[in-house]
């Protein structure tokens, strides 16, 4: 299988999941200083294009899942931010309770942001642009409802123009009142 590294606005390189093996996407966001890689996979092509990055890795994990995090042992970073059940589960990085900000050419905010697809999740907002949120899109058919409703109330908060999500055929880029459209209607939210 052969990548194809698509480009999101002028500073986020997006490398697309894959079936065989499962891997997520990954997405690289160009600082002056540092690459900020949102998600690591789990395989070898987007493992050897994290690694062929000359600038020193800032990785930012979105949950513990192994699609999302199985090339983290075989990386060189500086840093890594996790949520508190990545960090129970791999035993590493800098936890991110609430929201942390990173100026680097660029302003990125990564944000703790709860999930029925999984617990502490972290989503990354890069210049109020796009918000990267993994799989926050899918959860399971039976779901704590005051979780879902936590979701929606932190996505809704976020100052954004799109949300970018994981594991999408045709388009992985949503207008952010789309997206929060979408998911009230999943979720039959009627509101805080």
């Amino acid at each position: 299988m052969r990548i194809i590294m698509k480009m999101i606005g002028n500073y986020i390189k997006h490398l697309p999941a894959s079936n065989e093996p499962l891997s997520a996407d990954v997405y690289l966001i160009d600082g002056d200083k540092y690459c900020y890689v949102y998600d690591v996979g789990n395989n070898d092509e987007s493992l050897s294009i994290i690694e062929g990055i000359s600038k020193d890795k800032v990785i930012i994990l979105s949950h513990y899942h192994q699609d999302h995090v199985g090339n983290l042992d075989k990386l060189q970073f500086r840093e890594l931010y996790v949520g508190n059940l990545t960090y129970e589960t791999i035993g590493k990085g800098t936890v991110v309770e609430d929201s942390y900000m990173i100026h680097d050419g660029i302003t990125i905010e990564i944000k703790h942001c709860p999930s029925p697809h999984v617990s502490g999740s972290l989503i990354v907002t890069i210049n109020k642009e796009y918000t990267l949120i993994a799989d926050l899109y899918f959860t399971r058919q039976v779901y704590d409802t005051a979780l879902a409703s936590e979701m929606l109330n932190t996505l809704e908060s976020i100052d954004t123009k799109y949300f970018v999500v994981s594991h999408q055929v045709e388009t992985s880029i949503f207008e952010k009142e789309y997206l929060i459209s979408e998911l009230k209607e999943y979720f039959n939210y009627e509101g805080k």
